[in-house]
């Protein structure tokens, strides 16, 4: 029997996305300074007093007509042939490919004293191609009480993109219509450049069950990858499972009315990652005609004659960005993890627990590098090991009333210790957290910066000066003051000083949770998604704009906390340090007052659903009619100790959106 089939979709999207810094921009904009000018034609903008913040205004203004546009077509193809019962061999060819366009326009301006007569049109395109090329047969047979499935198997996949852009500047009108690099007559730019990469990989899976109690599997994987080069391209995979389905023993029948499952697993494995770019085995060059700063003037490119400004005439020399490791291999993942499936009560109460541990050797990382090394010595290594070990435990309940009420409630929890278990001795020190000397980033938890947390590193915060007596009795510390931050003396040497900092602060949670709860009654339905996290801390940079008035400058908005600084007369119980117009404390160094708690949880997702009875379907030759109404994100519940507005995302990035979205869906 041969069997063949086809999906496809295509979806187009199109969006202006934000401004460049846009939230940072409107929050640090002074109040005081108008949208438009008197008149209403032009742009409010910062006097001579004032520093150079641009109207957040204008910017979202002029950024209204660069929007992208994406197209992606993607689709599957099979054939699957059945020679013999049990055997099926399969073919199959999957496509994916995107167009992204984008144009950029930059329209002159005038706001306060900033101003700019530079035009500008960047036209951007990009493409990529993705196909994966399946082959697999397997074969399933019984043998008694012996049951196997086997399976067999080839995959190739391919990945090529290819970007390009064109800029032009001088545009004598600007509008959308006229504004195309043809009609400039300034500075003209193009860029472009393709990638691609190849996978080849070769599987096979052995599946067995005994009377369906005893359960095992084994798989071997070979995998090669274009990434890496000819002497350690290719790396070999296996992983097994064992599993014992305790609910089928002759000794648990007794129990089977109470207790309907019950499966003791184990699993083994071993995965590969080749997450990295497509040309790291190699030393790459470069030729940056031309190319320089309009904001300051200067020429950084590889053609430029000895005063450094260039001539747009002298002949392209190279300049090195990247030297090659043609040594890299497969970043490895070994994983071990003991579970237990359960079910009560025919089902209506299940769950499952595990406890994992998952250990990553030779990490594929493009590290910094010391400036002695010169330009273009940046170098992709294999080197660094991490480990995660955790726990999961999933609960569920679920049921139906004679009245037709129907409900299945599920939660579940995880917990996830991460840490650095080893760190090459080129980045140990220089690159490896800490401070750089005796203490590093080994035994702590990946960061948000590297393979450490190496952002929680800093000076414990023990509150703020608040007397005389106070300064005079503790450690020298430069720029200590009636109103400022105090530091803890960590080696109580007298001396605050780099060697009083230490780790301040762990991203990640103690445990994540779920909560899923889908209810139906008659025809309605009604689904609810809650979501969040436990003990971890974020970093609040937007603080040091809220609490301080000498950050940045004196002289753009500020945060509503700073009203409630520290006051020695009229507000003496604040820990928000008192106004100044410097800085000698240096409190915008990293301390335990900008670590806050980042836990929180979310409504993810509700949605109230209505299907139409079949008695209104059959008068208007429908076979199905659903219409629902959904909201995302609707509510964040987060430590009242947290300053910012969304512990997910803390700093100056947008808040996650509030989405409501009303559907209908037919078949005929």
């Amino acid at each position: 029997m041969l069997t063949i089939g086809e999906n496809f979709t295509m979806n187009r999207t199109s969006e202006v996305e934000q401004p460049h810094q846009i939230v940072e921009a409107a929050l640090i904009a002074v109040p005081f300074i108008p949208v438009h000018t008197v008149d209403g034609k032009g742009w409010g903008g910062p006097v001579s007093v004032l520093p150079d913040r641009q109207n957040p205004a204008r910017l979202i203004h002029d950024n209204r007509d660069n929007r992208y546009r994406y197209w992606r077509i993607f689709g599957n193809a099979y054939a699957n042939l059945q020679p013999i019962k049990g055997l099926n061999i399969r073919s199959s060819f999957g496509l994916d490919y995107g167009n992204f366009y984008k144009r950029s326009l930059t329209y002159s301006y005038k706001s306060g004293y900033l101003e700019s007569d530079r035009t500008a049109s960047v036209m951007e395109q990009a493409h990529w191609t993705r196909w994966t090329w399946s082959n697999t047969a397997t074969y399933d047979f019984q043998i008694g009480k012996n049951r196997f499935e086997t399976l067999a198997g080839a995959e190739a996949f391919r990945q090529e993109d290819i970007n390009f852009s064109a800029k032009r500047e001088g545009f004598a009108l600007e509008t959308p219509d006229y504004m195309w690099p043809d009609q400039g007559t300034g500075t003209s730019e193009g860029t472009g450049g393709a990638t691609a990469y190849t996978l080849m990989s070769y599987f096979g899976k052995v599946s067995y069950a005994y009377d369906d109690k005893y359960l095992a599997s084994a798989t071997l994987r070979y995998d090669g990858s274009s990434r890496f080069g000819k002497n350690n391209r290719w790396g070999t995979f296996p992983a097994f499972t064992l599993g014992w389905r305790i609910s089928q023993e002759e000794f648990m029948k007794s129990t089977s009315d109470f207790l309907s499952d019950l499966k003791l697993r184990f699993g083994w494995g071993q995965t590969g990652n080749q997450d990295m770019s497509n040309v790291a085995i190699y030393d790459i060059y470069v030729t940056d005609y031309g190319k320089g700063s309009p904001t300051w003037n200067s020429v950084w490119g590889t053609a430029y004659d000895i005063s450094g400004k260039g001539s747009g005439i002298l002949s392209s020399g190279f300049r090195r960005n990247q030297l090659a490791n043609p040594d890299l291999k497969w970043e490895t993942t070994t994983q071990t993890n003991v579970g237990l499936d359960f079910g009560f009560l025919n089902q209506a109460l299940y769950g499952s627990a595990e406890y994992y541990i998952k250990k990553t050797k030779d990490i594929l990382y493009l590290p910094g590098y010391s400036a002695i090394k010169g330009e273009g010595a940046s170098k992709y290594y294999n080197g660094a090991s991490m480990e995660n070990k955790g726990f999961e435990f999933s609960l569920g309940y679920r049921g139906q009333t004679q009245s037709g009420f129907g409900y299945d409630i599920s939660g579940n929890i995880s917990t996830n210790k991460n840490k650095i278990t080893y760190l090459p001795s080129s980045v140990l020190m220089d690159f490896g957290g800490g401070n750089g000397k005796w203490d590093n980033g080994l035994g702590r938890p990946y960061g948000y910066n590297g393979f450490f947390a190496r952002d929680f590193y800093g000076y414990v915060a023990d509150g703020i000066f608040k007397s005389q007596d106070e300064i005079d009795h503790y450690a020298r510390q430069d720029g200590k003051g009636i109103g400022r931050i105090k530091y803890r003396d960590l080696n109580n040497d007298g001396v605050i000083d780099d060697n009083d900092r230490t780790w301040i602060g762990d991203p990640t949670p103690d445990f994540e949770y779920g909560l899923n709860i889908n209810l139906s009654y008659r025809n309605f339905d009604l689904t609810m998604y809650f979501q969040g996290i436990q003990g971890n801390d974020v970093i609040s940079n937007l603080k040091r704009t809220t609490d301080f008035w000498s950050v940045s400058d004196t002289r753009s908005n500020k945060g509503r906390r700073l009203l409630d600084a520290y006051h020695p007369i009229s507000n003496p119980n604040s820990n928000i340090p008192m106004l100044s117009y410097i800085d000698n404390n240096n409190e915008q160094r990293m301390s335990t007052y900008f670590v806050e708690n980042g836990s929180y949880m979310k409504l993810r997702n509700v949605q109230l659903g209505y299907n139409f009875p079949t008695s209104v379907l059959s008068k208007i030759k429908l076979g199905s009619l659903r219409t629902y109404i959904s909201a995302q994100n609707l509510f964040t519940i987060h430590s009242k100790n947290f300053t910012g507005v969304d512990p997910e995302n803390p700093n100056w990035g947008y808040p996650i959106p509030l989405t409501f979205t009303f559907g209908l869906n037919a078949s005929f």
